[in-house]
């Protein structure tokens, strides 16, 4: 299946998952779509997932989506230097690789996002898994690069950079939450210098379904509970199972350290090191401050890309499968 005919090798594909995890990272993100792509070819597109960086065919890129989104550069202009790039990325030895959980649970503390009844619960779960998802890509030498970092990182680095470079415009999560982030609220908590500091384990073997199952229950509720307040569309919600009890702050506060310093430790490997706790969530911040931080909803917003291409993607068009797991 080529790409559709309003679209051409270098363009940007935005598509959204059907999965909790995707779900979760629309709604934090204040997004339609969860995943980046970029057209390499009149049928294949290049991602960063769970294996590292990969080509597949477009038509295998919307097996288990329901939408996918088109745009290209405002600016028309050569894209040979924009798929360049991507190839270099390719082609390279510096192993990167992107799990959603990872963008999910820093999407979770650097967002204002709705905190109804167990939405801490939701936060917390979410922070476990990623922490130790990234020990397991720590241990095997991958260094986290978000799908639409990926994406981003192919224009930006593109010669000349203009009109390559793309700007961004923030997005609102979804319930628009007024005051601080999760954060913000850690960062100010007198009980965080007192917060024991735990190692998270590797997960060995990442079973992407696993985690998909593990926070089902959480992330369903959540949405229930988001939706119902903020009037979610249709499209976005899962079912509820009933509301979930908060962890105390300092549960809450040893699962950011966690992470935090998981995070650290999975970009920079060659110079781990023990962090205390306000280290730990000074790497959290770090990370969303990057200027290769980039979330699909930024790449869907962005005033550099205009709109192509926008359809549902229905069971007969999903059903052309390559048989492999697929996490987005």
């Amino acid at each position: 299946m080529p790409l559709p005919s309003q679209l051409k090798t270098g363009d940007v594909l935005l598509t959204r998952g059907t999965g909790h995890l995707s779900r979760a990272i629309c709604l934090l993100d204040g997004s339609d779509v969860s995943h980046a792509l970029i057209a390499v070819g009149p049928d294949t597109v290049a991602e960063c997932v769970g294996e590292g960086l990969r080509t597949i065919t477009y038509a295998q890129a919307l097996d288990e989506h329901d939408l996918v989104v088109g745009r290209t550069l405002t600016r028309p202009a050569d894209m040979a230097p924009v798929v360049d790039v991507a190839h270099r990325y390719l082609g390279s030895r510096h192993a990167y690789a992107h799990q959603q959980i990872v963008l999910l649970a820093v999407l979770a503390l650097t967002r204002r996002i709705p905190l109804p009844l167990g939405g801490k619960r939701m936060v917390r779960a979410v922070l476990d898994q990623a922490a130790g998802v990234l020990n397991t890509m720590a241990e095997r030498d991958q260094q986290p690069m978000i799908c639409s970092e990926f994406v981003y990182r192919c224009h930006a680095e593109a010669q000349p950079t203009p009109p390559y470079a793309l700007r961004l415009q923030g997005s609102e999560p979804a319930g628009r939450a007024e005051g601080r982030t999760l954060l913000d609220w850690a960062e100010a908590h007198p009980a965080l210098p007192r917060v024991p500091l735990t190692a998270p384990t590797a997960l060995g073997a990442y079973d992407h379904a696993g985690v998909e199952a593990a926070l089902a229950p959480v992330l369903s509720a959540y949405h229930a509970a988001v939706g119902k307040a903020n009037g979610l569309p249709a499209a976005q919600r899962l079912p509820g199972v009933g509301a979930l009890a908060d962890p105390s702050d300092e549960e809450l506060l040893a699962s950011m350290t966690a992470f935090g310093t998981a995070l650290h430790q999975a970009a920079d490997a060659d110079h781990a090191e023990h962090l205390t706790p306000h280290q730990a969530l000074t790497a959290i911040r770090a990370t969303e401050a990057e200027p290769n931080f980039v979330t699909p909803g930024d790449l869907l917003h962005s005033p550099s890309l205009t709109e192509k291409y926008r359809a549902p993607i229905g069971r007969p068009t999903a059903a052309v499968a390559s048989g492999r797991p697929h996490q987005h």
